[in-house]
């Protein structure tokens, strides 16, 4: 890791003749004048500050100890306990300067304290009853807000052990310490632990932030569908090692690019095709001139006005930086961070990296994601939806407006009623009945969906694996869908297949009830085959 300290100068101090010994009685230094401990001070702090931005905690531990106990100094503390996670202690260091009224009123180390208490606070609210479980690695950390999240640690230490060696190469930082993830339940507990506002939150379907030295995120269990919540947590790692690498250098655009590229990095070798629906978006942004523009982005995609020109932001810098990526390789992506961690300015390192101009590198990315985007389909956004109140997500309505006004059509929608209510047999054969009356229907996600899903209930496994393959190359990460999949595939003989519907299931929405069951048989060890085991019993 970079490190950048500014260095208190103490050369010529010792003898300077404040230090002058005078005889045998002189036992020590006399006392520093007032100008010389603000000027000690403010170094130290300023070497605080200088760790803090690069979250360097031994750094900045040591420039505290080198600090006079100034107000301050008190202030600094109580901050790099918020970085520590020790938020009582922070609370109470804040508390108690803020409570001396020695601070100056609209200074700088006012503002901090208010700011770093009103974070400590909301931490212990957030995190009151947290259980905190460790990697066997001792690489990583999960803290809870609630016991019931804690399934999803031994998931998180799997992908999190992938990411930290393939992202590590590409980026060139390995943390030695402990990387923390916070799992949060509320959209207001993620408001009360950063900047965001939870209009914010819910806005932009925000449910990951890399702040304070930390991961936060939302579980995936109060979520409607769920969300793909192992790839943010690797989107979120990505943010923690740039923030390292380019000690916090690195702009927003910058960061959200990279961190979009290889958040699927530790499951596949190459970045996840964009979504038909932004592809789509991103495809008109160019011919329209209506861009989102990288200085838009700051100081957080978060803060966007719309859900469309969030997702339209990062496609934008996702492609932007998978481009150079593609032409120049990891080292084309060292050139840059290097550039970036210098103090360059980002776009003039992108082009160095790149090799020309800035605006030509625009030029060619503005080419050849126009033609890459030019299949795109207009659709909905995938966005995650925070769960309000006890609707069931499943909703049983005409959602077969594809297949037209005939025969197929009234069979699907009179199927619909019937497995609404509950009568799974008779619904089963009015989709049958559909699928046979028209060709398009066969063929239909939604209609293959909904029957292979009852034929699973039913134990007609076989009948469901095509139907289950015909909906999920069209939806692959919808969870309730790959747990289907890999339910039918694995009671048909296909372990190999229900493993990787499984694992689709997981990475969204691990808290399906029916999924431990199934992934019981399939655990690369016994202790893991009795924690599934365990949660299928619950």
């Amino acid at each position: 890791m970079k490190r950048l300290f500014l260095g208190v100068v103490l050369a010529g101090l010792s003898s300077s003749p404040a230090h002058a010994t005078v005889g045998p009685a002189v036992l020590g230094p006399l006392p520093l004048s007032t100008e010389s401990v603000a000027l000690l001070a403010d170094d130290a702090l300023d070497d605080v500050d200088a760790a803090l931005v690069a979250w360097d905690l031994p750094a900045a531990r040591r420039a505290l100890e080198r600090a006079p106990d100034t107000p301050q100094t008190k202030v600094k503390r109580g901050v790099v306990k918020v970085y520590e996670a020790d938020y009582a202690e922070a609370e109470a260091l804040l508390a108690e300067v803020l409570a001396e009224d020695t601070l100056a009123e609209g200074s700088a180390a006012l503002e901090e304290a208010q700011h770093y208490l009103g974070l400590a606070r909301g931490a212990q609210k957030a995190l009151a009853e947290a259980i905190t479980i460790t990697s066997d690695d001792g690489h990583f950390e999960a803290v809870f807000s609630s016991d019931k999240d804690a399934l999803l640690a031994p998931y998180l230490f799997d992908a999190m052990a992938d990411a930290r060696e393939r992202i590590g190469d590409i980026i060139g930082v390995v943390p030695e310490h402990t990387v923390r993830f916070e799992f949060l339940d509320k959209a207001t507990k993620l408001a009360l632990v950063t900047p965001l506002s939870v209009e914010n939150i819910r806005t932009t379907g925000t449910v990951g932030v890399t702040k304070y030295r930390r991961v936060m995120m939302i579980t995936p269990r109060t979520m409607v569908y769920g969300y793909g919540w192992l790839d943010t947590a690797v989107h979120e790692y990505v943010h923690y090692v740039l923030t390292m690498r380019t000690d916090n250098l690195a702009p927003v655009w910058l960061q959200e690019g990279l961190a979009k590229m290889l958040e699927t990095r530790w499951r596949r070798t190459d970045p996840e095709p964009l979504a038909p629906s932004i592809a789509y978006r991103l495809h008109r942004a160019i011919e329209d001139d209506d861009l989102v523009t990288l200085s838009e982005m700051y100081p957080s995609v978060a803060m966007l006005p719309s859900a469309e020109r969030a997702a339209l932001a990062y496609a934008e810098v996702e492609t932007m930086l998978g481009l150079l990526h593609e032409r120049k390789g990891n080292e084309g992506i060292a050139r840059l961070l290097d550039k970036v961690a210098a103090g360059e300015d980002a776009e003039a390192a992108l082009a160095f990296a790149w090799g020309d101009d800035f605006d030509a590198f625009m030029g060619e990315w503005k080419r050849v994601t126009k033609a890459r985007t030019a299949s795109g389909e207009d659709g909905e956004l995938d966005i995650p939806e925070f769960k309000d109140g006890d609707a069931s997500p499943e909703q049983f309505g005409d959602v077969f407006s594809a297949l037209g006004g005939g025969v197929a059509r009234q069979h699907a929608r009179l199927g619909a009623l019937l497995q609404a209510r509950d009568h799974t047999e008779a619904a089963a054969a009015q989709y049958e009945k559909a699928r046979a009356a028209d060709k398009r229907a066969r063929k239909d996600p939604t209609l293959a969906k909904r029957l292979g899903r009852l034929y699973v209930e039913l134990e007609r496994f076989a009948e469901a694996v095509p139907l289950l393959d015909i909906a999920a190359a069209v939806e692959p990460e919808d969870a309730n869908l790959a747990a289907a999949q890999g339910r039918a595939r694995l009671r048909s003989g296909d372990r190999d297949g229900a493993a990787e519907a499984l694992g689709r299931a997981v990475r969204n929405n691990p808290f399906i009830p029916t999924l431990h069951c199934d992934l019981a048989p399939l655990a690369p060890n016994e202790a893991r085959r009795a924690a599934e085991q365990r949660l299928c019993e619950e």
